[in-house]
Formats: structure tokens, sequence, C-alpha cells
């Protein structure tokens, strides 16, 4: 299961050692992986657990890598890839949620055998892997969880998340309204437990703890990867800290694989960025299709198109022909774009919201066109909306009122941004993490661990 490439597990070491965990999602293993090489520099031994289609990046950045369900590689791939959007539809989170917890016992003990054959000291693990926080506490180790996305915390105040991007409350009757989104979320929530309550049986867990918070995160440590100063007006939980948005992209993430288009092989003249991430494959079908559109609408810039896909297994798309960086018209499409180093050479990106493309933007003082897809892409989009970074497109890219709302992006004022961008800079997640993973190592019960 584990990399019998690195030095032995049971050796003994000064540095503190941890397990990272997270889904081999972009979005939510690349944060941590970044984070981890910082810990790294710091003085921690850091080995990763996630599936097994990441173990060869995990590897090529010289970290220990433990595999997980490697016997059934795609098996993540399957539950996140759905034929269309989820979004707030009960009955496809339900179906959603039960493949989730079905995978959950085998990865519960490989997670047990990994912490079980080592002397870890703790545990940090993405909100989508809330099993390996689960391990920690069964074998008495300190568990931290990151997210990208803080606004999919439950709150007793503010806006609520998916409803559909609500944005802040600036009506009276607002107040009601998140007063019963946050009911709502907690009624459908709890009626998805019911529904499956065999299935959180055999996997040990539920929706919430007994004192109302949320199982899937942890009661002592959770760190958002983002800013407060995008968020809406809301409490937080106690364990809750927010360390700062982690965009980089991890060194030789796109080694090997996909056609990176390099800054110094952008086109030239003023430049529009469009993407939908790494994760949505249904929301690519069409999507040169309505670029073309979008970018005969306005004239004024040429579109770079990242399809968001790294790695070997890179297949064929429609657009074969115009993969090669240079395209037809004003129409680039490319495999990948590493965000934070092209973004600066953009006047405006188009996006889905994600977490990543959201944050590396707003770090290059780069205002968005967000046309939101899935999952909390919705809500971060009224984020960027409200903090004065951006615009939302409500209706498809070909479409005529999206040309309008990109012509209004490119063309407003930029001060809110500035001061957004200026914000965010003065974050150092990886600083914060390693604070708070100490102590977390620190306060630990004398011999707690494996």
């Amino acid at each position: 299961m584990t990399d019998a490439s690195s030095t032995s597990a049971g050796a003994a070491s000064p540095r503190p050692r941890l397990l990272l965990a997270a889904p081999p999602f972009a979005g939510h293993l690349n944060p941590l992986l970044t984070l981890g090489l910082g810990l790294r520099e710091r003085g921690f031994d850091v080995e990763v657990a996630t599936g097994a289609t990441k173990v060869p990046l995990v590897r090529g950045l010289g970290l220990r890598a433990h595999p997980l369900l490697a016997d059934d590689p795609d098996a993540f791939d399957a539950i996140a890839q759905t034929p269309g959007p989820v979004r707030s539809n009960p009955l496809l989170l339900t179906r959603q949620l039960r493949a989730n917890l079905a995978l959950l016992p085998r990865a519960r003990a490989e997670l047990d055998a990994v912490l079980a054959a080592g002397s870890f000291d703790a545990v940090v693990a993405d909100f989508a892997a809330p099993v390996a926080g689960y391990a920690a506490q069964a074998a008495g180790l300190p568990w931290i969880t990151t997210t990208p996305s803080p606004c999919a915390l439950e709150t007793r105040t503010g806006t609520p998340s998916y409803c559909g991007g609500w944005g802040p409350a600036t009506q009276p009757w607002h107040r009601v309204r998140d007063a019963a989104g946050r009911m709502a979320t907690r009624v459908a929530k709890r009626g998805m437990q019911l529904a499956l309550r065999r299935a959180f049986a055999r996997a040990g867990t539920g929706v919430y703890r007994a004192d109302g918070s949320e199982a899937a995160y942890s009661p002592t440590a959770i760190l958002g990867l983002g800013a407060l100063e995008l968020e809406l007006p809301r409490d937080w939980p106690a364990a809750f800290r927010m360390i700062g948005p982690v965009t980089a992209t991890p060194e030789r993430l796109l080694a090997g694989g996909g056609d990176a288009l390099r800054p110094h092989l952008l086109p030239d003249g003023p430049l529009v960025l469009v993407t939908v991430g790494t994760h949505l494959d249904w929301a690519r079908r069409d999507l040169v299709t309505q670029v073309r559109a979008l970018a005969a609408a306005v004239p004024s810039h040429t579109f770079v198109v990242s399809l968001g896909r790294v790695g070997d297994d890179v297949g064929p798309t429609t657009d074969d022909e115009e993969r090669d960086g240079r395209g037809a018209g004003r129409v680039v499409v490319v495999d990948h774009l590493p965000y934070d180093e092209v973004m600066a050479r953009f006047d405006a990106v188009v996006h889905h919201g994600g977490a990543g493309v959201s944050y590396s933007a707003i770090r290059a003082g780069v205002p968005a066109l967000v046309h939101p897809r899935d999952f909390d892409q919705f809500d971060m989009a009224a984020r960027i909306v409200a903090a004065g970074s951006g615009r939302r497109a409500r209706r498809p890219l070909d479409h005529p009122a999206t040309a309008r709302e990109l012509r209004a992006v490119l063309g407003g004022d930029r001060t809110r941004l500035r001061e957004l961008a200026a914000a965010v800079a003065r974050y150092d997640p990886v600083a914060a993490t390693a604070e708070i993973v100490t102590a977390a190592i620190a306060s630990a019960p004398a011999g707690s661990g494996a």
C-alpha cells in the first residue's frame, strides 16, 4: 500500500511526522500538496494518502505516497464525475452520498493500517476526506481539517450556502430568508442521513455530532483556505481559522502530460481566459463552441480556453486541431494552464467559480465573469460580486447578455479588486498551518498515536 522506495515506516525521526489526506481531485489535493511542500521546508516529515491515480504526482514531488483503494483506482472519479449538474437536487445528492459512504469502510481500514504502521504525530485532511480524521481520532492523533470552500461550513448566522448563490443580507427580509435557508439545509442533511442510516452505520459516522457540529470537520482545528475579506458576514465554528488561499500549482504537476501553455507561449494582444476547471467533464462538451460565439461578440480580445486536463491520460477532444497552442482565429484551446504563472497576462477571466481560479485572479488583480455550474460555485460567484471583484453570468456563454457582462467586466473600475488583492497578499497559509499543527501536536495527550 505504501511507497516502498521511501525510508522505513518505522524509522524514528526527530521531525514531526504528518499524514496528509485528500481525494484525488485537483481542487482538493493540490492545495494540500502545496501546504505539504511548505511544511516540509519548515521541518516536518510529510506523507500523503490519496487515490492511486495521483500517486505518481505525489512521488514526483518527493513525498511518500499511500495509495487508497489501489485495486479500484477509478472509484473516486466515478463518484465525482457526474453526467450532469447535481446542485441542490436532494435525490442526486443522496445518490452521490450513498456511493461515497460505500467506499468509507475500505478507505478507513487502509488508513487505519497506515497509521498503525507508522509513528505519526498528526493528520491533516481535506474536508472531503473526513474518514482520515476518524482514523486519526481512533489512533489518538490530532486531526486538522482543511477546506478550500469555507462557505460550505454551516454557521448559526449569516447567509447559507447551496441555496443557489444568495448574496449578503441587505434587506430586512433577507434575515428571514437566511434563517429559513439554514434550517432547510440542516433538515435536508438530516433527511439524507435518515434515508441512508444503514450506510452511515456501516461507515461508523453521521452528518452531525451529538453537540450539533458537522462530523465532516475536525472538532478542534478547521483551516479555511480563503480570505475573510471575500466572505459574507457570518459567524464561524470555534475551531475555525481563516489562513488564506492556496493557489500555487505544485511543482512538476504538469510534467509528463498535457499541453500546458507557458506564459511565453501566450498569444500577443489583449487576452481573456476561459476555464471550467478540472472537475466537470460535462461542462466542457460545448465549451469551445460557446466561446467562439462569445469571442465573435467581443472582438477586442483573443480568448484562451483551458480545458483543465492534466496528465498522461489526456485524450482527444473535438478541438484537437486547436490544442497546439495556436488555434484558429481568436480562440486558442489548450489542455491546462498554471493559473498563477499566467493570470497577470489576461485582462479578464471567465470561470466557473472554483476556489483556485477565483483566488488566483484576485491575487493578480484580474476581474472575473463567473459562470457557475455546480457545487458551491454559485456561492463563490455571489461573494465575488459582493466584493466588487467581478460579475456573474446568468446566461450561457454564447448568449448576448453574457457578452454584455464581459464587456462590463473589461471596462469596469478595479479599485475594490486591488484592495481585495492587497488583503489576500497579507495571508501566509503555510506559516499559519505550521503554527496550528505544532500547537495541536504539543497539546496532544502524552503517549497518543501509533
